[in-house]
């Protein structure tokens, strides 16, 4: 028997038996066996193999190191190895030959089948994992003003990314909702609308993904300024209209690759949801505490309002006045051009309250035809000259202007002032309504600040 008879013997049964790739080296790495299924996957014919030295395999020269802990440890080796289109696991086993040489046998399995199973549960864990950190933020945030803040800081904690802001549409405008990792000069220009111009030209566009790199940005002087080398804007929709923007920027270089562009669009779409959410929360909430015909705030409202006002007047020890107005002879009003032609006043009266308080104030329609003001940090002297600009705005004002009916009212009020008028709610409404009775009393179309002395 010759020689390299045991070697073909070995050949013969990996070819006859083995189905996978396998390959056989001795202790220094010259190949003595292998099977056609490797001989496939490397690309080479089968003769120019035989002999070989491992490391001159240009599909194996990397794997050198695997094969020499097996080596050095005697023990299995598993190792990954990715040969053109396909990843291997490979098994590196120490063998003796049958003539008791020392050698390796390595066993090639194609896994890539299972790492494409593997990368998609990734992708749906990971898909997961966004879905559930950001309905979290939504759900756990018991002030609703804070949870563009919540979500703003988990969008970047999931992205990666150091710089972000969100900003919504309404009727006025653009809204900046939420910001993180701006400087102050930045935050100032958003804040006054400096960018405006720019994210309504995103908006405009309507791209499903809008993204500006190095490149592109130094177009832009305010995003230069600020450092900022790559910024991706994705449109936040609300009922198949675009309702804001999510802006995602980083000061240093991004890859835009698809997996950046799948995970930015999944986002996006996440907060798009929350935001859609939002928004109905918020139009359920105004519906809750809102006056149905005025569009004031409801009693409901008004006397949380007071109760609050109470507690941080005396916590500070501050002032605050309470107005309550009437319409003077309402019920003729009605009798006179029916009760739609009321409505429409009532309506109008509210706006001009409602027009002439300020924003801290809480106008609110009290019953029938009466309203009340909250205002607070306000003495009975400055609660006298808003109430009484009020009442001649009414008086001024021609209701339901058409060639058939002109209608001018009037109206009675009556101010109450903490804490020289009472200390708690039911009180400041009592001596408000007996400062408003008093004005009917006294003629009717005038206010009456609440006095001690008169009571």
């Amino acid at each position: 028997m010759t020689e390299d008879m045991p070697l073909k013997r070995t050949n013969a049964f990996l070819c006859n038996f083995v189905m996978d790739p396998l390959l056989v080296i001795n202790r220094t790495g010259k190949v003595i066996a292998f099977n056609k299924a490797f001989a496939e996957i490397v690309g080479s014919d089968e003769s120019s193999l035989i002999d070989k030295d491992f490391r001159e395999i240009e599909e194996l020269s990397g794997f050198w190191p695997s094969v020499q802990h097996c080596l050095n440890t005697c023990e299995d080796i598993k190792d990954r190895l990715r040969i053109g289109e396909v990843e291997y696991e490979v098994t590196i086993h120490p063998a003796t030959s049958i003539d008791g040489k020392e050698i390796l046998s390595l066993l090639f399995y194609d896994v890539s089948h299972y790492l494409t199973v593997e990368k998609e549960l990734v992708k749906r864990n990971r898909e997961l994992m966004v879905i559930n950190t950001l309905s979290g933020a939504f759900i756990s945030s018991y002030d609703i003003d804070r949870v563009f803040n919540d979500l703003l800081e988990k969008v970047l904690m999931i992205t990666d990314f150091s710089v972000g802001w969100i900003m919504l549409t309404d009727n006025s405008g653009l809204i900046l909702k939420s910001h993180a990792g701006v400087s102050l000069n930045f935050l100032k220009q958003l804040s006054e609308g400096e960018l405006d111009e720019f994210v309504w030209s995103i908006l405009d566009a309507a791209e499903p993904l809008y993204i500006l790199e190095k490149d592109q940005i130094k177009s832009f002087h305010h995003l230069k300024k600020e450092g900022i080398v790559f910024l991706g804007a994705i449109p936040l929709k609300v009922s198949n209209s675009i309702s804001g923007m999510l802006f995602l920027a980083s000061r240093s270089e991004r890859v835009f690759d698809f997996d950046l562009a799948s995970m930015m669009a999944l986002v996006g779409n996440q907060i798009s949801l929350i935001v859609e959410k939002i928004k109905l929360f918020e139009e359920a909430r105004r519906l809750s505490i809102t006056d149905d015909l005025t569009g004031l705030y409801n009693v409901r409202f008004f006397y949380r309002s007071l109760e609050s006002e109470l507690a941080r007047a005396r916590r500070y020890q501050d002032v605050f006045c309470l107005v309550i107005f009437d319409i003077d002879d309402f019920k003729v009003i009605n009798d006179t051009y029916g009760h739609q032609i009321g409505d429409e006043i009532l309506r109008e009266v509210a706006e001009i309250i409602l027009n002439s308080a300020r924003k801290t104030d809480i106008v609110a329609r009290y019953g029938g035809e009466e309203f009340v003001i909250i205002l607070p940090r306000t003495s009975k002297k400055e609660a006298l000259l808003l109430a009484d600009r009020i009442r001649e705005q009414v008086e001024r004002t021609v209701f339901n202007k058409n060639d058939s009916v002109k209608i001018n009212i009037t109206i009675s009020g009556g101010i109450s002032g903490f804490p020289e008028d009472g200390k708690t709610a039911k009180d400041l409404l009592y001596t408000a309504d007996m400062a408003l009775y008093r004005a009917k009393g006294s003629g009717k179309k005038q206010v009456v600040c609440h006095s001690t002395e008169t009571s």
